[in-house]
């Protein structure tokens, strides 16, 4: 039997999220709707029930692209981070989350050190290495009770600049949207795009994405600055047989969303054996803002 035979396509309409209005945020195993959060807050640190910020749902992987590509051609709407970037190692104690003045555009970062994204912290010798079986890193230094952190909470400030490719910033131009996804940090990350406060998350070894349109400048430079906690209440949970080695330590990348969008897919197969038939259904959520299109 051709598979074609026996596939069935549905679709969802969807109409995306505007940053300025309403987002996502996770509170314990839910996700619900409210004003976006454009302010930082230190709380959430030691917080269990709050894991999220700002943060896009997750979704499929598959490429977009602006045009019709050839086989095996890099998608032209997403633009890597990677590379060199600043980073200058403080207490937690020591900086203002809700002030936030390290993650200003014109925030003098001359005299921070340079580290390589992706990386660890430790073995660019930012931090101590450390390996623990069954105990918690903090054993035998500090008693912190759940869900709080020791005191000796190192925090690296990432800080760097880019552009944007011109796929993207026409994309931008045609009324799509722009997100940045971290692909694996640890433990807690603040982020900012040109001092404008974008989101939060911990569950550092599944990508952090958040929506970054409004703050962007589609000409000209652009700073994004990311504070990295070593410890978080997530620490209580990620601990076993394992180093410990913190920072951004996966790629960091920009991708383009069109107007018109594939956001996500699901396919579920089924196979009945005893008639030999089997179905797929593949069900697409489409961004598809004033109905610039159609679906037949």
């Amino acid at each position: 039997m051709l598979v074609k035979e026996f596939i069935t396509l549905s679709t969802q309409k969807y109409t995306p999220t505007k940053p300025t209005s309403t987002t996502k945020l996770c509170f314990g195993n839910e996700e619900i709707m409210a004003d976006k959060i454009t302010t930082a807050s230190a709380a959430w640190l030691t917080d269990p029930t709050v894991f999220a910020v700002n943060r896009t749902p997750a979704h499929s992987n598959h490429v977009t692209f602006s045009h019709i590509p050839a086989i095996g051609e890099p998608s032209d709407l997403k633009q890597s981070l990677d590379g060199e970037w600043r980073v200058e190692m403080v207490q937690a104690s020591d900086i203002d989350l809700e002030e936030e003045p390290f993650a200003a555009e014109d925030f003098d970062d001359s005299a921070f050190g340079r580290i390589d994204v992706p990386s660890h912290l430790q073995n660019a010798g930012y931090m101590n290495h450390k390996y623990v079986n069954i105990q918690y890193p903090w054993d035998g230094h500090e008693n912190p009770q759940e869900p709080n952190v020791p005191e000796n909470n190192h925090v690296a400030i990432y800080r760097r600049s880019f552009t944007l490719d011109r796929p993207l910033a026409a994309t931008l131009e045609n009324g799509g949207t722009v997100s940045i996804t971290f692909h694996g940090m640890a433990t807690a990350i603040y982020v900012w795009a040109n001092g404008t406060f974008v989101g939060y998350g911990e569950d550092g070894f599944t990508p952090n994405e958040f929506d970054i349109t409004e703050a962007l400048n589609v000409d000209g430079d652009n700073v994004l600055t990311v504070a990295c906690y070593e410890y978080a209440s997530a620490s209580w949970l990620e601990d076993q047989d394992f180093w410990r080695l913190h920072g951004l330590f996966r790629s960091v990348e920009l991708a383009a969303q069109p107007r018109v969008h594939v956001e996500t897919v699901q396919i579920e197969a089924d196979y009945n054996p005893s008639m030999a038939a089997g179905t797929l259904n593949a069900t697409l959520q489409l961004r598809n803002a004033n109905d610039a299109a159609t679906v037949k």
